[in-house]
């Protein structure tokens, strides 16, 4: 039978309240002055030896974005003449009864990044990307994008592990792993919900420069059940979700053990 030390919690306590004591509010610097040893993301910045079993923090060294593609003159402009319009919003329309002024949060997610990438699918038609800027901000607060960060959906979802978020490809794009075969729950608006919120913690882990993913699918077959394929009703409303509200954000698709053949240009 494992023993448990009763004294570890106590020294570990003594410790925080000496680094406590430390920190004068009266002082400019606030920072907390943690040693290498106690500090939370020294240790997880460390690199250990051998086999990596923890989630990758970073790219490695070697993986790079690719670099942005300067602006034209005409595109700026374009960029500029949306940005206006972005800054004139004081109201998110809503088809749930959830409008009203425009909060922090979304004026954080309208990046100049954000704002490019609907120009992109646009193909620079400002009218038509600040139409879409604006359904995509309608859709989150419709839909409760924030609201799924809980873990009520995610929990009972992932327990098998059908989607995973892991390490980075050489041009540090995050990975997102689907594995259909591990499916372990009937087709519901959960499942959806669950691939949307696997989506924004895949776009958190983005690195500075890289607005893309790369999605790797893995249709090997279930062991326990027969058809773990998503309906075509299901199928069209994700793929509603990314074309519209998710533009420009796959930069690699990877497939195996697939039954179809697919032709890439």
């Amino acid at each position: 039978m494992a023993t448990v030390d009763a004294q570890q919690p106590v020294a570990q306590d003594a410790i925080m309240e000496k680094e406590m004591e430390s920190m004068a509010l009266g002082d400019a610097d606030l920072t907390p002055k943690l040693t290498g040893s106690s500090s939370v993301a020294t240790s997880l910045n460390e690199k250990p030896a051998g086999v990596v079993k923890v989630p990758f923090l970073e790219p490695v060294e070697s993986a790079k974005p690719k670099a942005a593609v300067e602006l034209t003159a005409e595109q700026q402009a374009k960029y500029n003449k949306l940005l206006e319009t972005v800054k004139g919003w004081k109201e998110i329309p809503s088809k749930s009864g959830k409008g009203g002024p425009i909060v922090d949060s979304e004026i954080m997610w309208l990046t100049r990044e954000c704002l490019l990438r609907y120009l992109r699918a646009t193909k620079w038609n400002t009218s038509d990307a600040a139409k879409r800027v604006l359904e995509t901000l309608s859709w989150r607060r419709d839909y409760g994008v924030d609201d799924l960060l809980d873990g009520t959906i995610s929990s009972p979802e992932n327990e098998t592990g059908k989607q995973i978020l892991l390490g980075y490809d050489v041009a540090a794009r995050p990975c997102h792993y689907l594995n259909p075969g591990r499916q372990n729950t009937q087709p519901s608006p959960r499942q959806v919900q669950h691939l949307v919120f696997m989506l924004e913690r895949v776009i958190d882990l983005m690195v500075p420069g890289q607005e893309t993913l790369a999605l790797l699918i893995n249709f090997k077959s279930s062991k326990t059940r027969s058809n773990t394929a998503p309906g075509i009703g299901q199928g069209r409303e994700v793929l509603n979700i990314l074309q519209t509200h998710y533009p420009e954000r796959l930069g690699r698709a990877l497939i195996i053990n697939s039954m179809l053949k697919f032709i890439v240009s």
